[in-house]
């Protein structure tokens, strides 16, 4: 099957991402126009002079530190911006034939100009996306990002409040993102320890993007990880593995993303195969498409053409998005009886697996 062929049966199949940042996936032209409306310092002459500042290109460091300078915190100007970024990215998940999405976002980036309050700005995210979903018929949630290297636990505490108030319109979990290295897990029991007493709001921790396995471990033994974002690192470690397992803890792995931030070296290479092997809770996600300058569908197409996952092996992930998304029971058979028929239905299409070509920003 060639692969314009593929991308399009791969189009065709319901999909639940878990792991996808509002700040990460935002249209280059409305970065392009919130930039220029608010004067930021970067080149704006055009949004290709623009992209270099905010994509990433093969040829460039990979790195998370470097992948990192990648993101910014200044493109908000009114919660019609917010808005604005909120609708345009489901509708574009929906294109890829997302049907459950769980953006997440922190709200400390959306409120650092001083131009919006946080808690008016995680109203604005929840309301546009309930309403941009419905539109596109995509299930959308919401993930509050807390950011290691700038706690502060007066504000987390606001958050973490707020985002329970907000349960209703799809705030659902709690992650932790940033630096690993400098600002490890133990530092942050006590905010998790909040949020699991809510009782309403799941825990999703960034772990094992480049660290240790025991990053990993202490993500869930420390914080009470339901999810890791990543984790590629618990495949170095049998005991990890086996945690995992026990405990049902889901990876949200983002194969194109960890290319390009260096956690491996090519994509053929992916420790998800032997995770999956493993019987680790392994997903497929797009971490930060408009960065990656790829999609939710490139990464399905590396699980295709570079580890000759067939349509069966693509449910199975499917299946494991669906038991690990923060849904209550109900509303979980009901996405699970949508994915299933969705993948009966293309059932007749078949996928082919071997080597192509790779993704753009891969290898």
């Amino acid at each position: 099957m060639e692969h314009d062929e593929r991308l399009d049966v791969l189009r065709s199949l319901p999909k639940v991402e878990l792991h996808r940042h509002l700040e990460g996936a935002m249209r280059l032209r409305t970065q392009w126009e919130l930039g220029r409306a608010r004067r930021i310092n970067l080149p704006l002459s055009s949004p290709e002079a623009l992209a270099p500042f905010v994509t990433w290109s093969e040829g460039e460091p990979r790195s998370l530190k470097h992948f990192l300078t990648k993101f910014r915190g200044d493109w908000w100007g009114s919660y019609k911006d917010v808005e604005r970024v909120v609708r345009e990215e489901v509708e574009d998940a929906a294109r890829e034939g997302v049907v459950h999405l769980e953006l997440r976002f922190s709200p400390e980036n959306l409120s650092r100009t001083g131009k919006l309050r946080a808690e008016a700005a995680m109203q604005a995210v929840a309301e546009a996306g309930q309403e941009a979903g419905e539109e596109h018929g995509v299930g959308v949630r919401y993930l509050v990002t807390l950011v290691r290297e700038r706690q502060d636990d007066d504000l987390w505490r606001r958050f973490i409040d707020h985002a329970v108030a907000l349960h209703e319109l799809g705030v659902v979990g709690v992650d932790l993102a940033g630096d690993e290295f400098d600002h490890p897990n133990h530092e942050f029991v006590r905010a998790f320890e909040r949020v699991r007493d809510t009782g309403v709001l799941g825990v999703t921790i960034h772990a094992g993007e480049g660290t240790s396995p025991e990053h990993v471990r202490s993500a869930v033994e420390l914080l009470g990880a339901q999810r890791i974002g990543h984790g590629l690192e618990a495949a170095r470690h049998p005991g990890v593995i086996g945690l995992l397992v026990e405990k049902k803890v889901a990876l949200e792995l983002c194969p194109v993303s960890n290319y390009q931030t260096g956690c491996v070296d090519d994509l053929s290479a992916h420790p998800l195969p032997q995770l999956d092997q493993a019987g680790v809770r392994v997903t497929l996600n797009a971490d930060d498409p408009a960065i990656h300058r790829t999609g939710l569908l490139d990464n399905y197409d590396v699980a295709v053409s570079r580890w000759g996952y067939l349509l069966d092996d693509l449910l199975r992930l499917e299946r494991n998005s669906v038991q690990a998304a923060f849904l209550d029971e109900p509303a979980r058979a009901k996405l699970l009886e949508k994915v299933e028929a969705g993948y009966r239905a293309c059932a007749g299409q078949g996928l082919n697996g071997g080597p192509t070509d790779a993704p753009s920003g891969s290898r």
